[in-house]
């Protein structure tokens, strides 16, 4: 999102998407699996061009953390062609997928794994070429021009960036020597290679790709076939936060579901405080149906209702799973609704905490409880 809005501030057409590491077998083949643990990781870059494909980044990015993660987070064929929709992939730098077949395995054999990638991405998958100084280009440049004619396969020109200007091309080996504990004089570093993986104009690529007729130009046609656009604010300004629907039981409204769930949770919490000898008087609990009417109304006009619920929903699997979960701090535990819900376990009303700190109708902001899990067990919350 960051980016996103960074783009359009400056007048530049955001275009969204991912560098994915490709297992080298399945995804869920890690260190017991030494054959496949020891192949490298291929690459390839995708590109949404709609909200569909955002959706399909998003849900190839979790499954490459949650489910193939190992040193880097991965994903395989199986997945990417399920989620392959609405998606433009690029062969990748020298280390992609096309270029690891060309190394490994010849020209006959990449060639297939071309004609796998176009049926997967059909008019969706582009060759990248790249001139950055590096000797294996050489070979999959040559390569990608005769693949191309072969199978149609259009070629873009590329450039790999990995800093601002060609004056900066040391302080990026000085960088990359830090990162890896090497110094400048140690010949086993890692080197890009050359100093042109700078950001280069329209004018400079145009020139080093003259030869290859529309190589620049069909980067304009990927820019235009990406159209991403995230909707962050109504017609009258007020801020829009897209969350999911939590799942109702019947298919009741969030709203009703919620309700019910809050008025039957306060129940609860008066038997667990009469049995601690702390017994709500009776005088005071239509102060509670007030607070509680009160703060729901605000929930369900701020459209709030699905995250009360999904926040519940995570942190009773939590506990059920016996996950330490803390007590709740921070402006949320001035919400009688979380109380009741159990996301906190602090009662508000004999502390007079104010639920406007949490929820503001006068400030509408997206809300954010503060919630502490056991540290050794986190991961199992967020998968």
């Amino acid at each position: 999102a960051e980016f996103y809005f960074a783009c359009k501030d400056a007048g530049i057409k955001p275009i969204v998407g991912m560098d994915v590491y490709m297992a080298p077998k399945s995804r869920l083949a890690k260190g017991e699996d030494r054959e496949a643990a020891q192949m490298p990781n291929k690459r390839l870059v995708l590109l949404a061009q709609n909200q569909e494909g955002y959706k399909n980044l998003c849900k190839l990015s979790s499954i490459g953390y949650q489910e193939g993660f190992y040193y880097k987070p991965r994903i395989d064929f199986d997945v990417l062609k399920e989620y392959s929709s609405d998606l433009i992939c690029l062969s990748g730098n020298s280390r992609g997928e096309i270029a690891h077949w060309l190394e490994k395995f010849g020209e006959e054999e990449a060639l297939k794994r071309v004609r796998e990638m176009q049926a997967m991405f059909p008019e969706r998958f582009y060759l990248e070429l790249n001139r950055t100084g590096g000797p294996e280009w050489d070979r999959i440049n040559k390569f990608y021009v005769e693949a191309s004619k072969i199978t149609g396969t259009p070629l873009i020109a590329a450039n790999n960036v990995h800093y601002i200007a060609q004056d900066d091309q040391v302080a990026q080996e000085v960088l990359i020597c830090i990162g890896s504990n090497k110094t400048l004089q140690d010949e086993s570093r890692f080197k890009l290679g050359s100093d042109q993986f700078y950001f280069k104009s329209g004018e400079q690529m145009h020139q080093l790709f003259k030869d290859i007729p529309g190589a620049c130009d069909r980067t304009l046609e990927i820019a235009e076939r990406c159209d991403v656009k995230f909707k962050i604010k109504d017609d009258s300004g007020k801020a829009i936060y897209h969350l999911p629907t939590f799942p109702t039981q019947n298919g009741v409204p969030v709203t009703d579901d919620i309700r019910k769930r809050a008025f039957e949770g306060l129940e609860l919490r008066y038997k667990e405080a009469a049995g601690r000898g702390e017994t709500v008087p009776e005088e005071k609990k239509p102060d509670y149906v007030k607070r509680m009417d009160y703060e729901l109304g605000i929930i369900d006009k701020m459209g709030f209702s699905s995250y009360f619920l999904i926040v519940m929903d995570f942190i009773n699997w939590a506990k059920d799973h016996g996950i330490p979960v803390g007590p709740g701090r921070g402006s949320g535990a001035g919400s009688l609704v979380a109380f009741s819900l159990r996301i906190t376990d602090l009662d508000p009303m004999p502390y007079s905490l104010l639920f406007e700190r949490f929820l503001n109708p006068e400030r509408i902001s997206m809300p954010d409880f503060d919630i502490d899990f056991c540290q050794e067990r986190r991961q199992e919350v967020i998968r």
